[in-house]
């Protein structure tokens, strides 16, 4: 009997992390898909801009020199979803 005690709370312990981590996995993608268009103050434009390979949407990096911080914040202008499609095969 105690056994069976011992793998009931076991299971409940494994379904109490998945439900946790399915939570903080969406919170952390909502709070990147609601981030502000403008940086907070202290933050420096870069050159840098990152293409999410799966989505194509295109991020410009700002970094806070006093923190080491860094944000990626969508480039409206270099959203290449909006581009049309490459021909990458041989004619």
């Amino acid at each position: 009997m105690h056994w069976f005690v011992s793998y009931v709370v076991f299971e409940l312990m494994i379904v109490a992390v998945a439900v946790l981590a399915t939570v903080l996995v969406r919170i952390r993608r909502r709070s990147r898909l609601n981030r502000s268009i403008t940086p907070p103050p202290g933050f420096v434009r870069t050159d840098e801009v990152s293409i999410d390979p799966t989505t194509g949407i295109a991020q410009r990096v700002w970094y806070d020199p006093a923190t080491g911080e860094r944000l990626y914040i969508r480039d409206a202008n270099r959203d290449i979803r909006d581009s049309p499609p490459t021909n990458t095969k041989g004619k």
